[in-house]
């Protein structure tokens, strides 16, 4: 049963890093000498600390957010016993399946005082060109909410899945002995479900960190170089496709796979993740 997992594995995760591996220490030329001089290059870009602390700035507000409402929602969605159930679960996909360029244009009329439905409120508050939202100072706000109301859909419908393999015999004896709805979703079902959440801060981090479809289409159609080099995997498609430097390109993506890595493993082992395998916290 493992063996289609494994086979996919290797030929879409161990072989691309390898193949990144040797590519990172190849010679361009930026740098013919090759070797560690790719890496050095990419820590010494003029653009790469403040891709750093945009990355890092955004990771901050995205993952908590998403954690902590996914989890807030997936416990009220779980409270609903009625026929609404169903429909309202269906309606948490819906956003979800809407990809990142079309996500681009549905938030560029939406927060477009020309274009948009909430132009009114807009301009109340004092907003009357685009300008004023879509400017550097902003992008992280922005970026947040795509990233937000694009992926928390699958993730609520994910937990309150989660939610289900709580056994009721244990909802049933904390009722009885006096719990409110809230007590029970605080205090037994959230810590229940602290496995599925942190699986999911993992993903979230990893794709968090990855942040590209974003910033590159507003910098590059909607409103050109307003974010251009702004998240770290842009930086890397820089290195590739502007600068014809693959090994620093490698170099870039192998240093965000070894930080999605130890966020990780922090994660797994502040968790206790794997308590069932016999792994604990130290």
């Amino acid at each position: 049963m493992a063996t289609p997992y494994l086979v996919l594995m290797i030929a879409f995760g161990i072989v691309p890093v390898v193949l990144a591996v040797v590519t990172s220490f190849r010679p361009s030329l930026a740098n013919p000498s090759g070797g560690l001089g790719n890496y050095t290059l990419v820590l010494q870009d003029f653009r790469f600390l403040p891709a750093v602390a945009n990355v890092g700035v955004f990771l901050l507000i995205y993952v908590p957010i998403m954690v902590g409402m996914v989890a807030l929602m997936s416990l009220l969605l779980d409270t609903i016993r009625s026929r609404w159930t169903v429909p309202l679960r269906a309606a948490y996909i819906v956003p979800a399946a809407i990809s990142g360029s079309v996500s681009i244009l549905v938030w560029y009329f939406m927060l477009e005082p020309t274009y948009s439905p909430y132009g009114d409120a807009l301009r109340a508050l004092g907003i009357t060109e685009g300008t004023q939202i879509w400017s550097a100072g902003n992008l992280t706000a922005i970026f947040v909410l795509m990233a937000f109301f694009t992926g928390a859909g699958n993730w609520i419908i994910v937990q309150y899945g989660s939610l289900q393999s709580i056994p009721d015999d244990i909802l049933e004896a904390a009722t009885i002995d006096g719990a409110s709805t809230s007590q029970i979703g605080l205090q037994i079902k959230l810590p229940l479900i602290k496995k599925y959440l942190s699986y999911m801060a993992i993903l979230t981090f990893a794709a968090g960190l990855q942040i590209f479809v974003e910033p590159f289409l507003i910098s590059s159609t909607v409103y050109p170089g307003l974010a251009d080099d702004w998240s770290l995997n842009q930086l890397a498609y820089s290195f590739a496709f502007k600068s014809a430097n693959l090994g620093a390109a490698s170099a870039l993506s192998l240093l965000l796979l070894v930080v999605c890595i130890i966020a990780a493993l922090i994660v797994v082992f502040r968790t206790d993740f794997f308590e069932d395998a016999g792994v604990r916290k130290s």
